[in-house]
């Protein structure tokens, strides 16, 4: 007889989710971001309800509520991207991301927590996390910065000032090098993106070309070297890796205002932007492509 009282003690102090017929859990691939950096909540909705349930309808099927560690609602900008309808079967899941960073200012450094609801508009009813989920803003660490004109399209006008920023910040619990594109006072960020992981031991190389093309070379393992050429605009023209030969891979300046890399031994991926000319190939032992000194793709190129 107690223990029948005891077990249903248990099951009625047991939290109200374990039995919700729509549990919804949230979660970000990081703790930290750094300002503007692309925020993706990955959201998962399990439906135990017995029935199909049509979800995504409108934009408030999705909501979101951020606050400061002290207790300050986070400005909502924009409504978050949430749209696409989608029908849920009993006992199975979903998954739906959204990128909090282009609806919520969440600019300013600082602990902030987040909670997801979701509204079941034929229930006339709402499901939120059980617990809001904590996520941090941290400025990271300015390596470099530069700042560059691009031409007006009016004759006579004053080119516009941007400014390209270098920064090192953990991605995913790793050492990693960023890339900002800002506006000349740095308030606008144009473009963030994180290049790769970075080694304690590393000092980007950046150039600028006379395109005003952001062009960077940095060393992520220890006989392992990145090669990137940015745009202006923040696209990616050129992603190559390069290791170490003969001598040390090493940007240089032809007489035209071309750069590209010289030195070292490049190693050709399929991730390689541009893709690589597989008739230019040379296959290593081990199966992996090299290309032995071969004049780099000249990116800028690509431009003019």
């Amino acid at each position: 007889m107690k223990l029948r009282y005891l077990l249903a003690a248990l099951l009625l102090s047991a939290p109200a989710a374990l039995f919700a017929q729509l549990r919804v859990e949230l979660e970000f691939e990081q703790d930290t971001y750094l300002p503007n950096e692309p925020l993706q909540a990955i959201v998962r909705i399990y439906n135990n309800s017995g029935q199909s349930l049509k979800l995504g309808l409108d934009s408030e099927w999705l909501s979101f509520q951020v606050e400061s560690v002290d207790g300050k609602i986070v400005e909502q900008r924009k409504p978050a991207d949430v749209l696409g309808e989608f029908t849920l079967p009993s006992a199975s899941r979903a998954r739906k991301m959204v990128n909090l960073a282009e609806a919520y200012d969440l600019s300013k450094f600082g602990r902030y927590y987040v909670s997801a609801t979701v509204r079941v508009p034929e229930w006339g009813e709402t499901f939120s996390t059980m617990r809001p989920k904590p996520i941090g803003i941290s400025t990271g660490v300015t390596m470099w910065e530069s700042t560059f004109g691009i031409p007006s399209d009016r004759s006579g006008e004053r080119p516009e000032l941007r400014k390209f920023q270098l920064l090192q910040a953990n991605n995913k619990k790793q050492l990693s090098l960023y890339v900002r594109i800002t506006d000349e006072s740095g308030a606008h960020t144009y473009s963030l993106f994180t290049l790769g992981q970075l080694v304690g031991f590393s000092k980007p190389e950046p150039q600028l070309d006379r395109w005003s093309n952001l062009h960077v070379l940095y060393q992520d393992s220890a006989h392992s070297f990145r090669y990137f050429t940015i745009t202006p605009d923040g696209m990616l023209l050129t992603r190559q890796t390069w290791q170490i030969g003969e001598r040390r891979p090493a940007m240089t300046l032809n007489a035209e205002g071309r750069i590209s890399v010289t030195g070292g031994v490049r190693k050709v991926s399929a991730s390689d932007l541009p893709p690589p000319e597989l008739a230019s190939e040379k296959k290593s032992p081990s199966g992996t492509s090299l290309l032995e000194g071969e004049k780099p793709l000249d990116a800028d190129k690509a431009v003019k």
